[in-house]
């Protein structure tokens, strides 16, 4: 028996209006750009990534694809990471592009996790991170196709009908994502930092 794919998406197709327009993902910390760390988290589960937007600071060998329009917003990013991916049995990652120390483990432990329904990852503080997040390909297309069109629609739309999702707790240093330009002086973008 097969089996079952493991696939991720990784989201890098936003403006980066608070760092001034600089592209997120493709900035280094601990000498790697951002979006590569994140790649590489997923190919160390054996999970084949694709990522939507800018390919600048994209491994090679990574499928890149755009959202349309570009800036239609998460929704709509994860509709086209969907399109470039050929229906599977499985489980699909989905991940912002700007979380440089996701790690394989918070990973695996979703992914393991989603199998008929959704797992989201959920900070210290019970915050959801849709963005951090594994779900059963099967419901993960069945919402999407229920949105309909995707462009810039919120991100909950995809999760208003899924029932109970299952809430996996992952340290506040695992979940961090760079919006400004304090939040790359926390991180040490830039520099080899701890964990890196």
């Amino acid at each position: 028996m097969e089996a079952p794919a493991l696939r991720g998406i990784v989201l890098a197709g936003g403006r980066s209006s608070r760092l001034g327009g600089r592209h997120k993902p493709a900035i280094e910390v601990g000498g790697e750009p951002i979006v590569a760390r994140v790649v590489r988290a997923l190919r160390a589960i054996d999970a084949e990534p694709v990522v939507v937007g800018d390919p600048a600071g994209v491994p090679a060998g990574v499928a890149v694809v755009r959202e349309e329009p570009p800036f239609a917003g998460p929704l709509a990013a994860i509709a086209a990471g969907l399109g470039a991916l050929p229906p599977a049995d499985g489980v699909v990652l989905v991940l912002g592009g700007d979380m440089p120390f996701v790690t394989p483990d918070a990973l695996r432990r979703l992914a393991s996790a989603a199998p008929g329904a959704v797992a989201l990852a959920v900070d210290p503080s019970g915050r959801d991170q849709p963005l951090c997040a594994a779900w059963d390909e099967r419901v993960l297309r069945a919402r999407a196709a229920a949105v309909g069109d995707p462009r810039d629609r919120p991100l909950r739309a995809l999760l208003e009908t899924v029932g109970d999702a299952i809430r996996i707790p992952l340290p506040a240093a695992e979940l961090a994502d760079v919006d400004t330009p304090e939040d790359l002086r926390r991180l040490g973008a830039g520099d080899q930092t701890p964990g890196s």
